[in-house]
């Protein structure tokens, strides 16, 4: 029976589109025009108003693909005739769309999300060739849709790891936090939401995201040529775009799973005007720590939890107004008595506008703070050791259109940024050996000029060619040491100090930032890029781990610290097989860091008020191939990725006691030679699919205690070379099941899914600590956080 319903429908739907096709829309007044008639149009969600970004519009007489800008904007340059106009985006249903030419006109296309799936029906999301046809190299976009088919991280859609299954992209262990991407730190990325930087992405150290993927529209990777609207790190951009709510009718979301929780809500504020989009994420992962086999994990507490709201209001179809607002809060309870916790906090507010068919604009405002902090309670010198940062910025994008193959960008971009790097207060009320203290808070301005020509030359050649003009100023309160010339610098060198008043100049940089790429296309399935790409970082995290830590010091450059400089070059070969079924590329690329950070043997970090003293400028570099197969149709899709990459350090100085493995180039602290990972989805039918990942990588590198001897009274270990050695492999395969029991409304109509993480029971280490033993070396130890098959169930329902 309800296959003869299906097959009804189906016959009804193209009875309808049949009738649809002899009605043809006249575009423009009848004016005499043959040639050059230009069609602008934008394509919107028919329910919430918001443009669709990289929606396809398709012109099968000409054999033609054009896609939609960041305002859901297209333009079209036509002959006078007629036309069966083709409009798809991922999700939605396709609009078959007859025109008749006969003069300059606009369109307005509404589009509605699918409400099935049938087997054979294959619809591009997307231009399948933007691969080989566009300029861009290294820019990745996932939507939340493929990020939904990876198998969840304790029940969740995990952002920041589905973007670790990308070549050239990595993480330095198991539940670690942040991104390395072709060999850079995890501070050499800048993570924005809605436009706003974010600090600590993660909940847990890394154990969660820390962004609700119900509250995202889309996530971009720039790792390769990055737009010269970015700057102010080294390696990559994550850009994260939220999703705006409904401005026609109310709805939500619910999510529960056996480690956290979250419901949301949209809808319209001023129906078709003003929309609102809220939601809420919390965890009780308490269970979890309870039932591990390490005694500290085993009586330590944890909670989190985020929340995101954005009101959008498309007050016309030429301009947009944004707020959004984001937050988020962890805190860990270590054995009980003490307890790390962190917090971010951002607002943002932008306004999109089309000033005309040729020209736009977009100008975002935002506003963010991070804090984190350490409390001991053990009940002897209790203390609360409290950092943060404050980051105000501004941003002004422009852009001319000269004709749909030539386009120009501009604009600007301004910040303030103030750190606290670390205050120590004892805890009132009780006798305290601990004094109190506060390290000198710091100041900083960013600034940036830019454009950016994207042009094509023909069907084969294509260009891109822009730079960033990057200034940088270091501003006091302050009080800055000088030390003796030819020493090397440290407490017993420093012979004066400077006091710099409020906003006083201390040091100031600058530099231009090249940025370029070209494209040859071989045919219409196969092309070759080489781009460059010139980066100015003026903020450094200061760490002897390898991933970001609430403990980590982050640092502004001043007089002793330069910004890092990160030049790159890339080639990149890009081939479609099988009518663009299957999406393969090979990159290369060299990577060249100047004024990289590293620490002095015994270095003191915390609580440093000039940090200088503890710290050597290191060259550094990095280089690498990334292999990259992905099938985009059927019922089995997927990819796989495979990188061989190095990141080296050099530190060589003018003193002996700074030199680093005697100058010789060494591993950094990220350094994995190779990088595997496969992912696959099988849809077993309309409403089940089964998926799996398994990631393979080289050992992180870690420097061992070759003695010990005793000093003062005290044992101390002996360290010798540095990152010398390696942690084991790592590798781990991940399960899911994803499936939708129809129930026609009622409460179990939803998505469930069912999730095995580390499969075969791998104990990956999580985390290195050394055991002092009796007549020998400290012994290395580690941590394995899972190192047991670990399952998760999750379900889901919108309403």
């Amino acid at each position: 029976m309800k296959k003869l319903l299906l097959i009804f429908f189906l016959l009804i739907s193209h009875l309808g589109f049949s009738q649809t096709e002899i009605k043809r829309e006249v575009i423009g007044r009848d004016i005499g025009q043959l040639k050059g008639i230009k069609i602008v149009g934008r394509i919107i969600d028919e329910i919430t108003g918001e443009a669709l970004v990289g929606a396809t519009v398709t012109i099968p007489e000409l054999d033609q693909n054009k896609i939609t800008d960041n305002n859901g904007g297209f333009e079209l340059t036509l002959e006078r005739a007629e036309y069966n106009l083709q409009f798809r985006y991922v999700g939605y249903e396709t609009i078959d769309y007859p025109i008749t030419a006969v003069g300059d006109g606009r369109l307005s296309i509404k589009m509605i999300q699918e409400d099935f799936q049938l087997d054979d029906v294959v619809i591009y999301g997307s231009d399948p060739e933007k691969n080989i046809r566009s300029t861009d190299m290294g820019a990745v976009t996932i939507s939340m849709n493929t990020m939904r088919e990876l198998p969840p991280f304790l029940g969740e859609v995990d952002i920041i790891r589905s973007m670790a299954t990308l070549p050239g992209v990595s993480q330095v262990g198991e539940a670690s936090a942040g991104l390395n991407v072709r060999g850079g730190g995890a501070d050499q990325n800048l993570i924005q939401f809605a436009g706003a930087p974010i600090y600590n992405p993660t909940h847990l150290f890394g154990l969660f995201t820390s962004f609700n993927p119900e509250a995202v529209n889309g996530v971009t990777l720039y790792k390769s040529v990055i737009p010269p609207k970015f700057g102010g790190r080294g390696s990559s951009i994550l850009d994260i775009q939220p999703k705006a709510g409904s401005i026609a009718k109310w709805g939500g979301e619910a999510m529960v799973s056996n480690f956290s929780g979250k419901v949301g809500f949209n809808g319209p504020l001023v129906k078709d005007k003003v929309s609102i989009r809220g939601g809420f994420r919390g965890s009780y992962i308490n269970w979890f720590l309870g039932a591990l086999k390490n005694p500290d994990l085993k009586n330590s507490q944890a909670n989190f939890y985020d929340g995101n709201l954005v009101i959008s209001a498309p007050v016309s179809e030429k301009n947009e107004f944004t707020y959004s607002y984001y937050t988020s809060y962890d805190d860990f309870a270590f054995a009980s008595d003490t307890t790390v916790s962190w917090k971010n906090n951002s607002h943002s507010l932008q306004w999109k506008s089309i000033v005309n068919d040729k020209m736009g604009f977009e100008v975002l405002g935002y506003y963010t703070q991070y804090d984190y902090s350490i409390f001991n309670r053990s009940g002897i010198n209790d203390f609360d050791l409290n950092s943060g940062i404050k980051d105000i910025g501004a941003k002004a994008f422009f852009y001319y259109q000269f004709n749909e193959t030539n386009k120009l960008t501009f604009g600007g971009d301004f910040k303030t940024i103030a750190l606290q790097p670390g205050e120590l207060i004892p805890s009132q009320g009780q006798e305290s050996g601990i004094l109190p203290q506060k390290v000198q808070d710091e100041s900083g301005r960013e600034s940036g000029v830019h454009f950016q020509h994207e042009f094509e030359i023909g069907e084969r050649f294509g260009m891109s060619y822009g730079l960033r003009y990057d200034m940088y100023g270091y501003y006091g309160p302050r009080v800055v040491r000088e030390y003796e010339e030819n020493q090397p610098i440290s407490d017993g060198t420093a012979i004066s100090e400077t006091t710099y008043g409020d906003g006083e100049e201390i040091q100031t940089y600058n530099g231009l930032g090249p940025r370029g790429s070209l494209r040859y296309s071989f045919s219409k399935s196969s092309s070759v890029k080489i781009g460059y790409n010139k980066m100015y970082q003026f903020i450094h995290l200061i760490s002897n781990t390898a991933t970001i830590a609430p403990t980590d010091v982050w640092k502004l450059s001043d007089q002793y610290l330069k910004p890092q400089i990160v030049d790159q070059i890339s080639l990149g070969f890009y081939n479609n097989f099988k009518g663009n079924i299957f999406e393969t590329s090979v990159e290369v690329y060299y990577k060249d860091i100047q004024n990289v950070i590293e620490y002095k043997d015994g270095a003191n970090l915390i609580l440093q008020n000039h940090l200088e003293t503890e710290l050597v400028p290191a060259n550094g570099r990095a280089y690498g191939i990334e292999l990259y197969v992905k099938k985009n149709l059927g019922r089995l899709t997927g990819w796989v990725s495979y990188t061989y990459s190095r990141s080296l350090r050099q530190v060589i100085t003018p003193f002996e006691e700074e030199i680093i493995n005697d100058g010789e180039w060494y591993a950094s602290n990220y350094d994995k030679p190779h990088d595997f990972t496969f992912i696959g989805n099988y849809k077993v039918s309309t409403n089940t699919s089964v998926s799996a990942t398994f990631g393979y990588s080289t050992g992180r590198p870690v420097t061992f205690p070759e003695a010990k001897f005793d000093y003062g009274g005290n044992s101390l270990a002996y360290f010798n070379r540095r990152n010398e050695e390696r942690l084991p492999d790592f590798h781990r395969l991940d399960l899911s099941v994803n499936f939708k029991i129809p129930g026609d409304g009622k409460f179990w109509d939803g998505d469930w899914t069912f999730s095995i993480l580390n499969v075969y029971a791998r104990k990956n280490p999580f985390s290195l600590f050394f055991v002092d033993e009796l007549g020998a070396p400290p012994q290395a130890m580690r941590l394995a956080v899972l190192g047991v098959p670990l399952p998760s169930l999750s379900y889901s329902i919108k309403f």
